[in-house]
């Protein structure tokens, strides 16, 4: 006699886990998890790269710069309890403003950016955004300077690449500079790390340094994106190297530089943060260049790294680290060519955004914000990639996001909104809940 097999509930759970696909190409739309709708922030076309920031109570601020002849230029924040409904402007006349970077201390909303003409000879500008008074943290900066700006436990910090002229603007060298919260002025900005230092070549140069504090805010970690050269060609390199801070000498001591990404590829846009354990998390954009036809197709893979009792995870000899994406994405050529990245933790909670779309090579697309999330401090991630902008005829680019101890994720992005692809982006903001994880059941059981 045959004899049916009785499952129970979670022994189905058990068998659909075992049985679930990899992760798939943005197999999930935000909306699914209840997620706001898409917020057009700034409704002028006209804006560069916007930053975003958290505070207590649920403050969230968004900035964006503004420079473009049709639009007054300046610096554009939007900020509020739980969604960001209140304006502020700074104009700055004739001069272009670009990169700016927000940063709460308690209540207190801070702002830097550098303001001149794009994309140099520019100037660092800070501002309390409580007073009308900026402050001038550098002048003149050369090349595509971003400055990273990390609150301390009794001082501003600020990180940031310049180079010595306009003449090589590409050997951009890394500055460290505080402000003390109780001094009007920063002090006169140190060059910590030299252009071609990482990898001892003269014709190096540093791009795109990025850095977050431990939870103590004494120690601070650094990843830059490194240019260099290998046989005739030119290649990028991510390097990372922590700082601990000497309050004798009141400044970092620096250990030594460690190569992060593959060395005979190349490594761009690396991001850092620290979670809720002290563990430290870096993320980077692995590009690889395929020839098709007439074409060159640049493959574009997010790698992931983790810092962990002091060892990293995967290990160095495993060079990739771990794709958080097994498929590469592409970017259109209007702006920008390569894929940004942004990433944030609470707690053990950390989410991970870039932009990208995934057709076939020489087959167009439009970027989305994509997102994958991990619960656990990195050690596993969801079995599915959340589509976070869900604007599939449109072009996404530049995601910021902030996670709350909550659990609930702030997102803005840079959207193509017309005419002209060189110029005309609105911000969009959006925010809801940490993607939910895919529970795989089967539909009906037969036995």
């Amino acid at each position: 006699m045959l004899h049916k097999t009785k499952l129970t509930f979670w022994g189905v759970v058990a068998i659909a886990l075992l049985c679930a696909p990899a992760v798939s190409a943005a197999d999930r739309g935000w909306g699914e998890d209840g997620a706001s709708a898409n917020a057009n922030l700034s409704n002028i076309a006209d804006i560069r790269q916007p930053a975003l920031a958290l505070g207590a109570n649920q403050r969230v601020a968004v900035a964006w710069a503004s420079g473009q002849p049709a639009s007054t230029k300046g610096i554009f924040i939007k900020y509020g309890i739980n969604t960001p409904t209140e304006s502020l402007s700074i104009l700055t006349g004739n001069q272009d403003t670009w990169a700016p970077a927000l940063a709460y201390n308690g209540d207190q909303l801070l702002a830097v950016w550098v303001q001149g003409k794009f994309p140099y000879p520019g100037t660092i500008i800070e501002r309390d955004l409580s007073t009308s008074l900026s402050k001038t943290v550098f002048t003149p900066t050369y090349g595509y300077t971003a400055p990273r700006l990390l609150v301390g436990t009794d001082r501003l910090h600020m990180f940031f690449a310049s180079a010595q002229s306009g003449n090589d603007f590409s050997k951009a060298d890394l500055y460290y500079t505080y402000r003390r919260f109780a001094d009007a002025q920063w002090i006169a900005p140190t060059l910590i790390i030299t252009h071609g230092q990482a990898i001892g070549q003269s014709h190096g140069g540093i791009w795109y340094p990025h850095a977050a504090l431990s939870q103590d805010k004494g120690t601070v970690h650094l990843v830059w994106e490194q240019k260099g050269t290998l046989g005739e060609g030119d290649i990028y390199r991510v390097f990372y190297s922590r700082g601990v801070w000497n309050a004798t000498t009141e400044r970092f001591d620096w250990a030594p530089l460690t190569l992060l990404s593959p060395f005979d590829k190349n490594g761009v846009r690396p991001k850092v943060t620290v979670d809720g354990a002290d563990r430290v998390h870096v993320t980077w954009v692995e590009q690889e260049y395929q020839v098709i036809g007439n074409n060159v197709i640049i493959l574009q893979y997010i790698n992931y790294r983790r810092l962990e009792n002091e060892q990293w995870e995967p290990p160095l000899t495993q060079p990739n680290g771990i794709r958080l994406d097994p498929d590469p994405v592409q970017v259109n050529t209007y702006r920008p060519t390569w894929s940004t990245i942004s990433m944030d933790a609470q707690g053990a909670m950390l989410c991970v955004a870039w932009h990208g779309f995934r057709p076939q090579p020489e087959t167009p697309g439009y970027e989305e914000i994509l997102m994958r999330c991990s619960k656990n401090g990195g050690k596993t991630w969801d079995t599915h990639i959340t589509n976070a902008s869900e604007t599939p005829l449109h072009l996404s680019l530049f995601p910021v996001l902030k996670l709350t101890a909550a659990g609930k994720l702030h997102l803005a992005w840079e959207e193509y909104t017309g005419p002209d692809f060189a110029y005309n982006y609105d911000v969009f903001y959006r925010q809801g809940p940490i993607p939910r994880e895919k529970i795989y059941l089967p539909l009906t059981l037969r036995g």
